[in-house]
């Protein structure tokens, strides 16, 4: 090999190293992000790890093709704008919920800002733990009982609305087209909804739906996951707070019992920063608090990845 080819080679070596750490480092983040959303919440750590693989491979700066999707748990615009309006106040985000009329907001900068923040792991992770349990809530209320995992996926995926008619079509006609049935949700999620030999029906579309989180559960939270974030193995759903007791966080408790190799230990109680803190960081506030220059390296990678 000439000089010259070596130092491609090293060159190739060097660039797939560095992608593999900031791989890494993009997962840690997700994790950590998850795992604080998960003890403010009370949903499930693993449910919440397995969404955000699903739904981005841990990337906050994934954007989607056919739609305005985009961040951890790609929130379209309306969608985060929904959310937010319900529960940012609740985590922090007050001024922004306090910006939002009817899912709209009128000033410009204002709605770019507060979309922006769906490339912000913390924010994500969050809205979308307050998102599944409002989901939960619509599907109980639909189906008369508490939703499984896949069921509450689908909400985060079509709607509760979309889930909840894609559910009573799979109850009374499960051979037909699931494209028929939800044909905006089909145009937007060809790979979903359409198969080599063309339309999948409604029953096959959830027993891939099934098939792909059942596998996400299995891979997406395990102990080394949130360990990496600062915990002792995974989260006890009965420990937290929020939504602990209510039957959301019982139906996964025990969903994830049932599964081989895992554990329910506590979270740590060591303090990690708030919503708050870490909005005062990235928008600046002129005080330093704990932490704040791992908030700002944080912020650095994010902006090397565009947001």
């Amino acid at each position: 090999m000439s000089e010259g080819q070596n130092s491609i080679a090293a060159r190739a070596a060097s660039l797939r190293v560095a992608q593999t750490g900031r791989i890494a480092d993009r997962r840690a983040q997700a994790t950590g992000a998850i795992a604080r959303a998960a003890q403010a919440t009370g949903v499930d750590f693993q449910y919440l790890m397995a969404q955000a693989r699903l739904e981005s491979g841990f990337d906050p700066s994934a954007r989607a093709t056919t739609s305005s999707a985009t961040g951890l748990y790609q929130f379209t615009e309306g969608t985060w704008l929904e959310t937010l309006d319900r529960h940012g106040a609740a985590h922090g985000l007050d001024w922004a919920q306090g910006a939002i009329d009817g899912g709209r907001v009128a000033d410009p900068a204002m709605r770019g800002r507060i979309l922006a923040l769906r490339g912000d792991p913390e924010a994500s992770a969050l809205m979308a733990a307050e998102l599944a349990g409002d989901n939960a809530a619509d599907l109980t209320a639909t189906l008369g009982r508490t939703p499984d995992p896949t069921e509450l996926y689908l909400a985060h995926f079509l709607g509760s609305a979309g889930a909840g008619q894609f559910l009573s079509a799979l109850a009374t006609d499960p051979g037909q087209s699931a494209a028929a049935v939800l044909p905006k949700a089909a145009a937007a999620n060809r790979a979903i909804f359409f198969g080599s030999q063309g339309p999948r029906s409604v029953s096959e579309v959830m027993a891939l739906m099934r098939a792909r989180v059942s596998g996400a559960m299995d891979e997406g939270a395990d102990a080394a996951s949130w360990q990496a974030a600062g915990g002792n193995g995974l989260p006890d759903v009965a420990a937290m707070p929020g939504r602990a007791q209510v039957p959301l966080a019982r139906e996964f408790a025990q969903w994830r019992a049932a599964m081989p190799g895992t554990s329910a230990i506590a979270p740590p109680t060591a303090p990690t920063l708030s919503m708050a803190e870490t909005l005062r960081g990235t928008f600046g506030s002129g005080a330093d608090t704990p932490g704040t220059a791992n908030v700002r390296a944080a912020y650095a990678r994010l902006a090397r990845f565009g947001l």
